[in-house]
């Protein structure tokens, strides 16, 4: 028998077993049947289909797996107990179901599948909850870019944007802060969108036009760099490269960027505090010259 014979005949013997189950109340398996309970499905088959099958047959076909298909007037007159005109009427039925097991499968599939998009475009697509945070140059009116502040509220930790928003305001203050701008704290209302203007921190930016430019009077820069730090200042010098960091005193920093040949250069601002109007304290590190001519 091939096997698409097989699993055919292997249906019509369940639907077989489901109609004896229905109206001889014969629950057992087939290989389970007594002598009585084969005699009372022969009656019946007899009696439903005028004709019936001997109990060698049901012993070779339904107790035990066959080697060949039935005759086609037995498979007939099964198909025809199981609810079906006969046996090609049942092939045709069980393959219909499989296509539309086969075509709704697909068709989970498919939706499956877009449900798996849609879910993934909802997870990566920014998210329409929060607020858009647009920080820009009180001056010049440019966009400054998020990465180049830092952001907290009160009692909060640092925030990062996504796409642009905060997503979960955990505070009525929002305070800003960055190397290059001056602190600024902003009330959050009811707005979708926070348009935040910073204004420069005018001293830092000091600091980064010395470090990348010459002069030809250094008196002069050293008394401005004089004016803008504080006579106890401390100034630290971070070395990523050794993971250590240097210590210096205001006139050990501004005699290193003013020397005609200074060991000072590129500096790139970290961190700034102000006592007063002057600079107590100041972290930068140095961009070496390599890095520094990047495009």
């Amino acid at each position: 028998m091939i096997e698409s014979d097989a699993v055919l005949f292997s249906r019509l013997k369940e639907s077989v077993h489901r109609q004896a189950q229905n109206r001889l109340n014969i629950t057992k398996p087939f290989a389970e049947w007594s002598l009585n309970d084969i005699a009372d499905f022969q009656a019946d088959l007899e009696a439903q289909c005028k004709s019936s099958i001997s109990e060698k047959w049901f012993y070779n076909h339904f107790k035990n797996e066959g080697q060949r298909l039935p005759r086609i007037d037995v498979l007939n007159l099964l198909s025809e107990y199981a609810g079906f005109k006969n046996w090609d009427d049942f092939i045709r039925e069980k393959r219909s179901e499989k296509s539309e097991d086969r075509s709704g499968q697909a068709r989970w599939m498919v939706l499956t599948g877009l449900l798996i998009m849609a879910g993934a475009v909802w997870w990566l697509w920014p998210s329409t909850k929060g607020k858009i945070i647009m920080l820009q140059d009180a001056y010049t009116r440019e966009e400054i870019p998020a990465e180049r502040v830092k952001m907290w509220f009160t009692h909060g930790q640092y925030i990062q944007l996504s796409a642009g928003r905060i997503k979960n305001c955990c505070g009525d203050t929002l305070y800003i802060d960055g190397p290059y701008y001056k602190r600024q704290k902003r009330k959050v209302g009811t707005e979708d969108t926070l348009w935040i203007s910073l204004y420069p921190d005018d001293y830092a930016l000091m600091l980064n036009y010395f470090s990348r430019s010459s002069t030809e009077n250094w008196q002069k820069r050293r008394m401005r760099l004089m004016e803008a730090f504080h006579p106890e200042a401390k100034i630290f010098q971070s070395h990523p490269r050794y993971e250590g960091i240097e210590l210096l005193n205001r006139d050990e920093f501004i005699e290193r960027l003013t020397l005609p040949i200074n060991s000072l250069r590129n500096l790139e601002i970290q961190d700034i505090i102000y006592r007063g109007d002057k600079i107590f304290r100041l972290r930068f590190t140095q961009i070496p010259e390599d890095d520094e001519n990047k495009p």
